[in-house]
């Protein structure tokens, strides 16, 4: 029998199985395939496989599916007939397992339930002095405003005078001249890795990221007719003190995670004691 003649057998009889429903032997159940006694029902099929199939997308997918079932429980009764009775025992392993879902859930319904997720910025203020040591910039950072527009479109002589004197009019002018003209613009006042800025911008790759830095406040580069105009507000060098404006989110996750440790350290420490003082606990220590 060949193969595509096999394929056609199957495919009918996966046809037949789904529409016309049972099989001899099974009650109430569409058996798509059986080894050895254990069923695959039509039940058992991922509902997105079964709705592929219904609207005639994928008989072949169903078959996929069909056959790494088979392949699972070939596997399945290989092992349960070559290993020992020591080597198939995963009771342990298994409740094991379980308990440390358990754990798991209960540790996130406590936090859901009772973890205080405010933070005050005197907090963040606090643990960052507290600790100003651990924040040490590892790359360059700057603050700065950039627009990258077409040569054709430039007012130069605005757009500079908008770029160097900030100011809440300024700025809104700016901000309307980059949405209307602009190819790609930043014009906020976080800070930013400076490797980033530079994807942006064709700068030389042999530059001197820390000299370019000292020597320059506005730069202004032109490639293929499109001209790039960068204004630095503001730089910190790699390994001194990182700003706090820089380290804010990461502060906040600390501070979170260290009341988070808390929270679940003091819960253990009530159970635990909860638990002696009832006389669960029972000591045979010798």
């Amino acid at each position: 029998m060949s193969i595509f003649f096999k394929y056609l057998v199957v495919s009918g009889f996966l046809l037949f199985a789904l529409s016309c429903g049972k099989i001899n032997g099974s009650k109430n159940k569409d058996v798509l395939v059986a080894y050895k006694g254990v069923e695959l029902t039509k039940e058992d099929i991922p509902e997105d496989i079964l709705n592929k199939f219904s609207e005639g997308d994928s008989l072949g997918l169903l078959k996929s599916y069909i056959d790494k079932w088979l392949e699972n429980q070939i596997l399945i009764n290989a092992a349960e007939e070559n290993l020992s009775a020591e080597e198939k025992n995963k009771d342990k392993l298994i409740n094991d397992y379980r308990n440390s879902l358990l754990i798991f859930e209960f540790h996130q319904k406590l936090v859901n339930d009772r973890l205080d997720t405010a933070v005050s910025e005197k907090e963040i203020l606090d643990f960052y002095t507290e600790n100003s040591n651990n924040f040490v910039l590892k790359k360059n950072i700057v603050k700065i405003r950039y627009l990258k527009i077409p040569k054709k479109s430039a007012d130069l002589v605005k757009i500079k005078k908008l770029l160097q004197n900030p100011s809440s009019e300024n700025d809104e002018s700016l901000k309307r001249y980059a949405e209307e003209i602009a190819l790609n613009f930043y014009l906020d006042s976080n800070w930013l890795y400076l490797d980033d800025i530079t994807k942006e911008i064709p700068l030389n790759e042999n530059y001197n990221q820390q000299r370019f830095l000292s020597n320059n406040k506005y730069i202004q580069l032109e490639e293929n007719d499109v001209l790039y105009l960068l204004y630095i507000i503001d730089f910190r060098i790699k390994n001194s003190p990182s700003p706090i404006e820089f380290e804010k989110e990461k502060v906040k996750d600390i501070l979170l995670y260290n009341r988070k440790l808390k929270l679940l350290t003091k819960t253990q420490e009530e159970l635990f004691k909860k638990a002696l003082e009832k006389g669960d606990i029972k000591y045979y220590l010798k």
